[in-house]
């Protein structure tokens, strides 16, 4: 199947009235979840609901109940999905440091899993890391320190990655604090 053009879309778009137009965009909000959520997003920026609804998908793939756990391209997608979404910086910060804590609870919880495993939730900590660095959003340091010194005990180096990545983002800070 070829790709549709811009170009050619935008031609269509010009044939239509308003009135048309508006149809055609409803239209394609109530078969599409994804175009759904993007309006919900645009006409309510601060709301949470959105953000539980991802929140649940990543949930749901650390569920030892469901019979499919760890399907790291669906929490991926949920994270990626949902900053697509939304402008607001905490909330994408919150999706993952939420998904990074329930990586180290399930570890925690059943044991060592794998380095696969390890990489993918150190490389959404360190994305979020630098979130938070590069919109000096601090409220999210102390999060970030709970989940690096809950992950010393676990294996396949994970623990020194989530170290390294904190103290690189955060060290100057811990200094600090041993100052005062």
């Amino acid at each position: 199947m070829s790709k549709l053009k811009i170009n050619d879309l935008k031609k269509y778009l010009k044939l239509l009235d308003r009135q048309q137009l508006e149809k055609e965009i409803i239209s394609i909000v109530k078969t599409h979840s994804e175009i759904q959520d993007y309006y919900f997003a645009k006409l309510n920026p601060d709301n949470e609901d959105l953000l539980e609804k991802y929140k649940k998908i990543v949930e749901k793939e650390f569920n030892p109940r469901s019979r499919e756990i760890l399907r790291y391209p669906v929490i991926k997608k949920a994270i990626k999905d949902f900053s697509k979404l939304t402008t607001n910086q905490e909330q994408v910060i919150d999706i993952m440091l939420f998904t990074v804590d329930c990586g180290i609870d399930f570890t925690n919880t059943f044991g060592d899993i794998d380095q696969k495993f390890y990489h993918s939730i150190a490389r959404i900590y360190d994305q979020a890391v630098a979130i938070i660095v590069k919109h000096e959003k601090d409220d999210y340091i102390e999060w970030c320190h709970k989940l690096m010194v809950s992950s010393q005990d676990i294996g396949w180096g994970f623990g020194f990655d989530m170290s390294d990545i904190y103290n690189e983002a955060f060290g100057h800070l811990e200094e600090d604090r041993s100052i005062t």
